[in-house]
């Protein structure tokens, strides 16, 4: 089996929300398993997506390891016992984003206040071994494996920010657009928290000294509103009205410079607390102006964003592409305009662009993407099933089915569902 570790987070939060709470623990505890140790037998390959290696894979040596440890890799072979890191370095996406969605995970089964079934099910859940006897895997035991880990991602996550400003850096192709070689301050790679699960955690042990979380807590909820503070003074852009990646300019090759993603949504998703809390929205308009007139408070800059990502990456009035332009250059694919990450229209991440604007209240804007996914009287409902679509042909192409794609519209449907009950 292979899979890759960023993608397959979208995966364990349908699983979660369906109600499939002992698959996602085993799954969750798994992924992990294969976090980079110094020490550990896995072989790890890397370098394949970086232009400074030449687009060849290099078989690591201890030093490599041990400067890879804490992070998970890109991809997984489980059969071979083969890890792979694409770039120079880890993706940070892919151990962020496994670090956001093991703690929104647990924290909800450790919460209480949820209720009940899934509570109960997480503490009572069991599974058949191949020996015919049966092991019980509870929630307690999956976090006395993972906080560890987590520590460790947490630790090797610190060191990429090489200039000390609270954003992490990252170089060619070492996030979830592989071959696009982005380098720099991506926004979409800065977007995680880890403090909810500890705070679930110190809840849980109140009684208990030896386990006090508070000082971890601390140190995490800092360093996630630094890097929120951050991004707001250096990701936002006046200019273009939203969150823009801050690449160096003379070494980017990727191209344009100022080039919009659509996976700047991210942020939004991830910094939601702070933007409600900040500024309750009491409007269904998508108008800017309508709020207070704020253009620079976080709801105002959030609800600015999704107007810029619709006004310049929307095209043909239907298909929100992942990039704005057509790129200049792409490595180690070299990628015709409407191929793969080039221009093209990617199911998942659309999910996650109705997620961020169902939080704002645009309504019609939701309908209109949801309607590039499910239309049954033209077949497009199979467009949800795949990778990525050609916005010229309107042809599915990629991997098919691509389970990140559906789980991320159900997310999305789940969060919608749940909003209006």
């Amino acid at each position: 089996m292979v899979f890759g570790a960023e993608m397959h987070q979208y995966i364990l939060r349908d699983w979660f929300l369906s109600g499939r709470i002992e698959q996602t623990l085993e799954k969750i505890r798994n992924i992990w398993c294969y976090q980079i140790e110094e020490n550990n037998n896995k072989k790890l390959i890397y370098g394949r997506g970086s232009p400074e290696m030449d687009f060849r894979p290099v078989i690591s040596n201890y030093t490599t390891k041990k400067n890879f440890e804490g992070t998970l890799p890109t991809s997984i072979f489980q059969k071979d016992n083969i890890v792979e890191v694409f770039g120079k370095n880890p993706d940070i996406d892919s151990t962020a984003l496994m670090i956001s969605t093991t703690s929104w995970i647990l924290a909800k089964l450790l919460d209480k206040s949820n209720g009940n079934k899934i509570h109960q099910a997480s503490f009572h859940s069991y599974h058949p071994l191949s020996s015919g006897t049966h092991r019980f895997l509870s929630t307690k035991n999956v976090i006395d494996f993972v906080i560890p880990k987590m520590n460790k991602a947490v630790e090797y996550l610190i060191k990429r920010d090489i200039d000390n400003d609270y954003l992490l850096e990252q170089d060619h192709n070492e996030d979830w657009m592989d071959s696009v070689m982005r380098r720099g301050k991506i926004v979409y790679s800065n977007a995680t928290l880890f403090s909810k699960l500890l705070r679930e955690l110190a809840k849980n042990n109140h009684n208990n000294e030896q386990e006090n979380y508070s000082p971890t807590i601390n140190r995490i909820e800092k360093i996630a509103v630094k890097t929120s503070e951050a991004i707001e003074e250096k990701l936002w852009s006046s200019e273009d009205g939203c969150y823009i990646d801050m690449q160096q300019e003379e070494v980017h090759i990727g191209g344009p410079y100022r080039t919009l993603t659509q996976d700047v949504i991210l942020y939004l998703i991830a910094n939601i607390g702070r933007i409600i809390k900040k500024q309750k929205i009491s409007t269904p308009e998508t108008n800017i102006d309508t709020i207070n007139g704020a253009s620079s408070d976080l709801c105002g800059r959030a609800i600015s964003t999704l107007n810029a990502i619709k006004k310049r990456i929307w095209k043909k009035a239907k298909w929100p592409l992942v990039t704005e332009v057509e790129l200049k250059k792409t490595g180690p694919w070299i990628l015709k305009p409407y191929q793969y990450h080039n221009y093209t229209f990617w199911p998942w991440i659309t999910a996650l662009e109705i997620l961020a604007r169902n939080k704002f209240n645009q309504v019609k804007e939701c309908n209109l993407l949801f309607s590039n996914l499910a239309l049954e009287n033209d077949d497009r409902y199979k467009y949800a099933f795949y990778e990525w679509i050609n916005p010229i042909t309107d042809k599915g192409k990629g991997a098919y089915p691509f389970r990140t794609g559906i789980s991320s519209i159900r997310i999305a449907l789940f969060d919608i569902l749940e909003a209006n009950n």
